[in-house]
């Protein structure tokens, strides 16, 4: 039996893909292991400014720095690490962790920083947090009410039934497919081809196979011909363009 809780995301092409929330135990170790790392950061600043403070013989170096230094630690330290490690932190890289928005999508500064401000109350202040996590079916403490974000396992849920390893010459080769069957593309198809190209730079490795193909299996039962990578899927909103593009007066 598995104890899993399962999210599921809808995404703007209709898809839904399958995420696992991190967890309460994962969080909180993961949250130790940054803990310990910070305050092993607070303590070197505090180290520094007290050895600078003793060999300029200027306390005042130490009574200013040490407190702004240990601010900026205490506040920044895991929100510049989710902004700008993709909703990750070192604790939760070491248990296959991270942050993201309610829609898959990759977390902004925004996000980081609304999740982290409410950490003093979630966590240092009463663990309050935690309740909220325990009795949330999305597993959310009030920081991620506030910015919209949920905690999901790296780990894939399931493997795609079939994941074609895409190089330039495999994509040359097949995007002849696509290239036939531009044509036979409705308005609604086009459109959420359209949607998936312009997004799937911003999905993670396994949110993007998956949505790759599902397409792929959608449309390759549709035409009765194999359809196996993005190349293909491009061709084909291509062809659909040239041919609407042909017909225009």
């Amino acid at each position: 039996m598995e104890f899993r809780s399962i999210y599921t995301i809808e995404t703007a092409e209709n898809v839904h893909l399958k995420v696992e929330l991190a967890g309460l135990a994962s969080r909180v170790f993961a949250y130790g292991i940054d803990m310990i790392l910070m305050f092993t950061l607070m303590g070197l600043a505090m180290g520094v400014f007290t050895v600078l403070a003793y060999t300029q013989a200027a306390p005042e170096v130490s009574k200013t720095g040490t407190p702004l230094a240990v601010f900026i630690i205490f506040f920044g330290f895991n929100l510049f690490q989710e902004w700008l490690w993709n909703g990750k932190t070192v604790g939760k890289s070491v248990f296959n962790i991270r942050v993201v928005r309610e829609n898959g999508q990759p977390i902004g500064f925004w996000e980081a920083f609304g999740r982290n401000l409410l950490r003093v109350l979630d966590v240092y202040a009463s663990g309050i947090g935690l309740l909220c996590m325990m009795f949330n079916r999305r597993e959310k403490r009030f920081g991620d009410l506030i910015a919209g974000t949920i905690v999901i396992s790296d780990q894939p849920v399931y493997k795609p039934g079939r994941y074609v390893a895409e190089t330039e010459e495999d994509e040359a080769v097949s995007s002849d497919a696509g290239m036939l069957q531009g044509a036979r593309l409705t308005a609604e198809e086009a459109e959420l081809l359209r949607a998936y190209q312009e997004r799937r730079s911003g999905f993670f490795t396994d949110a993007h196979r998956m949505l790759k193909d599902a397409f792929c299996r959608y449309f390759s039962e549709r035409w009765h011909q194999p359809v196996e990578s993005d190349a293909d899927l491009d061709a084909a909103l291509n062809s659909y363009e040239q041919s609407r593009q042909a017909k225009k007066p």
